[in-house]
Parts: structure tokens; sequence; C-alpha cells
């Protein structure tokens, strides 16, 4: 071949290469168009991507200004359209200002209601609509509701831990009925097809069903007891065969010589549990160490075959549970039908992180909509100082924090109380549970421990299932106003009048003044004075000023400054009003209000200058009901003062104080009512000294309620009291704005709080 035929060769090549890559290049440049909008960029961005059913999703948007001079205004709105159905959120916006050569990044956070639109962000530069952009993890949130049957648990998964290491350990994403479901302590209901416990493929008879468990958790030992917890009554027919360390099978023990005993598990009874029965079978103490127990059940029918948890007992009183499993087949396929009875309340939706934590975000509630977020010690170490205060504001706001591979917590966490795990420690910060190990695997992790890490997840999940979702249930909880009905009696008479003046006696007036034409004038006439008169009887029946009722349990550490509220608002407006309603950036506001398709309302918020919530959230005579959860630094406080033996209190709450129980390090009690803001009283010691069952401000919310009802308080406060902390009851509530701003009224305003504080040793005088 010469030089000549090369080269053309070689040219057509080229060419062929170059309009097989146009389509490529042509693709490309129009994906950055679609993010470039002129001197304006875009990138869209979330930590995650799946199914969240609670909380504030966040979308995180990086724009940049290109130009070197001018400063423009971006307006982000989601989503570009919205297509309502019920109760939904119809638009999230916020503008940011750009200064030339700028890099901006803000938030969209969604609220507790699905957004149904077509999945991008709307993007408006200095007014005009420049086009859009994809959003990312659209549609996702609050889209699939179980809150009358059981909802997911949501766990957030570092990229540092070995995620299915973590979702096993969970038992994400379902896993009804599977060999799974037998692994670690007993957690299954009784009687009846517990999704909970392994069940063999019911659709399959005259096979062989089995399972195998593993227990390698703890060195191996010596077996001389086997007890098996099973929902159902355990099979005759069968074997056991337990296998040592060394490889060798060891004497098969029949089915049938097990004994039947009350239910009495080496961790007790679970709560909420029926009593059930277990089958236990005792025999010779095994020549070696086991690792792994054979149930085989032969061709017995598979819906006789339930198993929820496999206990081994050595001699010297050492248990131990299954640390992994298999089985012949299950019955997984067949976990929908049992959803309503409890499958979708005990399953759990893991999220792997989408980016590393020093890019996470910096604001509490972007992990809201999680029940649990699992982490490492290098992850604690890689977090900015902002993003870790991030993590332990959701902590104390109630979320679960999980942390592998280290010894205690972040200094600045504060822990109320501390319990020992096999492999670990829990600690109790704020409303939360930190859950922290020593090994960095999880796989590592004991079967009770990870019993606590399930039931911290799906204890999280099922609280929001137990809040009101319609007005009458929220108002039996918070009533906003004494009676929730429409005037019928006053209106029916109204109209009654109404149709009498306008029909008969109009009639018989006109037609004996001989003026039937008159009629043209005096319809219309009787219609708008009876449109005046409904008016009138309803402006002097409600007014015009709207009614509002706060309350909240707070609690605060007055070391740290850091205050965190759970608690509800709720609002009656004779009128719409026309400003809305304004939350701080910092507040997950949860509408109780039914979600889901078919009747409802389309909201608005935007995020500019605050959490406003523009349209669509408080109407005419209909009553609103937020859930509230807060976690901020605050300095309200109460101080102890010992004046020549005598102690006293001074109120530094911002509040008056109704009724103050207060506990000192050695758990003597003292008591004292009616303390003005800013004044001191002297303190009595009560009898509650002898009452404390130390159980925090977990049991404390857990029996009041996030509406902080302080009736059921009187001489059970001690029982919540630890060292050094204290219970206040005040009238009024500082912790909790007033969403109405300038809209409401302080007459027609009723608030109250709980305050469980615990104290700063420079507040002990």
């Amino acid at each position: 071949m010469n030089k000549l035929e090369c080269g053309k060769k070689i040219s057509r090549l080229r060419a062929a290469v170059f309009f097989c890559l146009l389509p490529s290049a042509f693709c490309l440049s129009a994906a950055r168009a679609a993010d470039e909008f002129g001197d304006i960029s875009v990138e869209p961005g979330a930590i995650y991507t799946g199914n969240t059913f609670h909380g504030y999703a966040e979308m995180r948007v990086v724009m940049e200004n290109h130009s070197h001079s001018k400063t423009h205004y971006v307006t982000l709105t989601y989503p570009n359209r919205a297509y309502n159905n019920g109760n939904s959120i119809s638009r999230l916006s916020r503008t940011a200002k750009l200064e030339p050569e700028a890099q901006v990044v803000v938030s969209l956070l969604q609220p507790p209601l699905p957004a149904q639109g077509d999945g991008s962000i709307r993007v408006m530069v200095d007014g005009w609509n420049a086009g859009e952009v994809r959003a990312p993890n659209a549609n996702n949130h609050c889209n699939y509701f179980f809150r009358g049957g059981g909802q997911p648990a949501t766990v957030f998964i570092s990229r540092s831990l070995d995620y299915d290491a973590v979702e096993h350990m969970f038992q994400a994403n379902g896993g009804a009925f599977t060999a799974a479901m037998a692994v670690g302590p007993p957690d299954a209901g009784n009687g009846g097809n517990q999704p909970n416990a392994w069940m063999p493929d019911t659709s399959r008879f005259g096979v062989t069903n089995w399972i195998e468990l593993d227990y390698a958790y703890a060195p191996p030992f010596p077996v001389d007891e086997i007890s098996i917890d099973e929902p159902t009554p355990f099979p005759l027919s069968g074997q056991i065969i337990l296998t040592g360390i060394s490889g060798t099978n060891l004497a098969p023990i029949s089915m049938s010589s097990g004994k039947i005993v009350p239910y009495a598990g080496s961790y007790g009874v679970s709560r909420g549990r029926s009593l059930k029965m277990q089958t236990v079978f005792s025999f010779p103490v095994t020549s070696e160490p086991v690792k792994t127990i054979r149930l085989d059940f032969g061709t017995t029918p598979p819906s006789d075959i339930s198993i929820d948890a496999v206990e081994i007992s050595a001699p010297s009183g050492r248990r131990s549970y299954a640390s992994d499993a298999r089985a012949s087949s299950d019955n997984s396929a067949s976990a929908g039908r049992y959803a309503s009875g409890g499958a979708a309340a005990d399953s759990v939706e893991s999220l792997r992180a989408e980016s590393p934590v020093s890019e996470w975000s910096e604001n509490w509630l972007a992990y809201s909509p999680f029940d649990a977020v699992v982490l490492n010690a290098a992850d604690m170490s890689a977090m900015s100082p902002a993003v870790l205060g991030a993590i332990g504001d959701y902590l104390s706001a109630g979320g679960n924090v999980v942390l592998f591979g280290k010894a205690d917590l972040p200094a600045a966490w504060h822990p109320s109380q501390k319990k020992a795990l096999y492999h670990g420690a829990e600690y109790d910060v704020g409303f939360g549970r930190c859950l922290v190990f020593t090994s960095e695997n999880p796989a590592m992790t004991s079967p009770n421990d990870i019993q606590a890490l399930r039931d911290a997840a799906r204890e999280s999940a099922r609280y929001w299932q137990s809040l009101p979702e319609d007005s009458g249930t929220a108002n039996a909880a918070l009533p906003v106003v004494e009676y929730l009905k429409v005037p019928v009696r006053g209106i029916v008479v109204i109209m009654l009048a109404f149709v009498i003046v306008i029909g008969p006696v109009n009639i018989i007036l006109l037609n004996r003044r001989k003026r039937r034409t008159w009629m043209l004038w005096t319809i219309p006439a009787i219609s708008f004075a009876t449109t005046l008169i409904v008016f009138a009887y309803s402006l002097l029946r409600e007014g015009i000023t709207p009614d509002t009722r706060i309350a909240g349990l707070t609690v605060i550490d007055q070391a740290s400054h850091h205050a965190t509220t759970m608690g509800a608002t709720a609002f009656y407006c004779p009128l719409t009003p026309g400003g809305g309603l304004n939350f701080d950036f910092g507040t997950e506001a949860m509408p109780l209000v039914q979600i889901g398709y078919g009747s409802g309302t389309s909201r608005e918020v935007d995020w500019t200058q605050s959490q406003h919530f523009t349209r669509g959230w408080v109407s005419a005579r209909v009553p609103a009901y937020f859930h509230l959860r807060k976690s901020e630094t605050r300095r309200e406080r109460i101080q102890v003062v010992n004046e020549n033996g005598k102690l006293s209190v001074v109120n530094g709450l911002g509040a008056p104080v109704k009724s103050l129980w207060i506990a000192d390090a050695d758990m003597n009690c003292y008591f004292v009512e009616n303390v003005p803001a800013g004044q001191k009283a002297g303190l009595i010691l009560s009898k509650l000294s002898r009452l404390s069952e130390k159980d925090g401000a977990d049991g404390l919310l857990r029996d009041i309620g996030f509406t902080a009802h302080a009736d059921s308080l009187g001489g059970m406060a001690g029982k919540y009291l630890l060292p050094n902390t204290y219970i206040a009851v005040l009238d009024g509530n500082p912790f909790i704005e007033n969403a109405l701003g300038s809209a409401a009224s302080a007459k027609r305003t009723k608030s109250s709080a709980v305050v469980f504080g615990i104290l700063d040793p420079a507040d002990i005088q």
C-alpha cells in the first residue's frame, strides 16, 4: 500500500470516527446546556436516592455566577409543573442573590407531603424563565404512606461502611419470612403467620424443609440445651443436627424429645409481646464447641413451621442466639398479604449515601427523614464542625445515630444517660439515642446489640404512625377552639328567613302594590342583605382575630446551651391569613392531615427569607394542626442558689413557672410553685425524692406526649428526674414561635410548655 492510499484510508477512518462521535458530542453539549443559563450554572444534587416517609427531604442546588461584573437573582421552583391530588406540595421556591463570580449552595426542603410533578426544577434568572433542570430523587418523598398500616423504618448508611453488612443487620428492604428472621433474639408475635419469623415456602408440599443457623459472634462453646422460640406449635417430626467447630456432626436430637415451657428468654419478654411458649431440648453436653445447628423438618407441611429464634446454652450459663441463617426456602413471596398485620411496620428501607460526609448538609432537617444514621469513626473525623453539629441536632431531636469504631461520643453531644451494650454503649441525647460500638466491622455486632439497633429504628418509625391525621383527633389532643362544628342552627334560621322573604313575602307585597316588575331589583337586594346578615352573624360570633394554641416539651442542656423541642401548634382563623405562616429555618413543621390521593389542598412554601408557608396551609374557619420539632441554641436556664444552707431558684426560662421539681446530685428532690419570670423563690424538700425511676426525657415524652399535657404529671414527676435535672411546667412557651406573626393576638393565644432541664454545674451556686 503506497502513502497516498494509506493517507486516504486514514482520512476515511477519521471521518468515520468523527461522525460516530458527533451524536455523543451533541448529547453531551445538550446536557451541559440544560444546566447553563447565560451567566448562571445550576447543578442540583441529593445525598441519597430512595423513598422516605416523614421529615423534610432536601435537594441541594449549587449555583454559580460566571459574570465578572453583573449580579443576578436566581429563583428555583420545584416542581416545574405540579400534578396535584389530595394534600400535597405544589410549589417549593427559593430566591438567591449571586454576586459576580460567586458560588452559592441553597437547599430546597420538602415538608412531609408528596410533591407530585414532572420531576424538574424551574430556573428563573432576574425574573425571566430561563429553563429547567432535572430534580434529584424527585417524587420519592412521602409518596407511599403506611400511617394506617405500618410505616417502614428508614436507615441512612454512610459510604464508608459495608452497605450489605449494615443492610443485613437491620434486615433492610423487607425480609419477611426469610431465614434472616430467625437470627438474633425473638421479635415475632404470637400465633399465625408472623413476618418476623422464618417460614418455608407454603406453596411447596412434599419437599424437605430445613434451616441452618450459625453461632459466630462469641467464641464457640459446648452446648447442653437448645431453646426454640416459635409463634406456632413446634412440629414433632424431624431432627436437630449439631455441628462442632471441627466440622463433625454430633449426635442428632429428635424433635419429639422437646419440652414445652412458658417463654422466658435470656433477654426477657420483649415490650408489647404476649406470653409465648418455647420448646426446650436438654441433652448431655457436647464433646466440642458448637458452631452450626440444622433443624431438619423432613416433609412436615410448611404452614406448620415457623421459627423466631434459636438459643443455645452451656452448663456454665453462657447463651447465644444465631448470627446468620440459611434455609431450604422461605415464604417471602407471600409477605404482601400480611403487610397490614405489621410486616410494613417492621421492615426497613436502607439508603446509601451518595456523597462523602464532608459534602453532607449543615441543616439538621436534611436528616429528619431518617430513623437511623449509621456512621464510623472515620466519618466523625472527616465531618466539618457544621455537619457534626447538624447530626447532633438530629440526634437530640429524636433521631438514632449508630457509630462503629468509636469508644465514646463527641464532647458536644452531652448524653444524659448511658447504658452498657454487649460490645458498646447506648447514650440518651435529648430525645434521641446514640449507639456506639468499639468494633469497626458491623458484621461483628452481637445479636442482642443488633436487636437494640432494630428496636431503635422501628420505634422511631412507629412514632410517626401514632400522630393524629385528622382535625377531630388533633383537636382532641390540642383543642384550639371549643366547638369545631359549623353553626348549623343559626345558618338554617337565616336561610329559612331568606327563603320566606325572597319568595312568598316578596311576591305577595309586590302583587298587592301591583309592582311585580320590581322583582328585578328586590331579589338582588334581598340576596345582598342576606349576605350581609350572614357576614355580620359570623363576625359577631367569631370576630376576625385568629385563635392560636402552642404546646410542647423542651429538653434544655444548660451546659451546652442547647434546646430541643417536640411540640404542636394549632390555628383557627375566621379569615384566611394573607401572610400565611412563618417558621424559622430549623423548625420541622408536619401538618396533621390525611395524606394520600383524594380530597385535600395543595400547598406552597418559599424558603427565601424564612420557612414561609404561603398558600394552602390555613383556610378560613378550618382548624390547622402541626407537629413541630426544633433543635437550636438557647440561653434559657434555671439557677440554683444556696443561701446559708437554704436552696432557692432563679427563673431564667423566659416564662412564669407554674410548678418546678428539681433533683440534686444525690437525687434529693425539691419543689416550688408560681415563680414569675426573672424572679427567685425558695425550694421545699419534696417526697418525690424516693420515687425516681430515672426515666429521663424520653420517658417523659412517651407519657405526656408531644402536646405536653402536664396534668398527668402530678406526684409522678420524680419518676423522670435524673441527678442534677429538673422538670418545669411553664405558663407560656418561649421555645415555639407563633407562626402567624403580626396577625396573631396575644389575648387569643394559649401557650404552655414542659421543660426537662439538665443543670450546668456553674448554675449551682
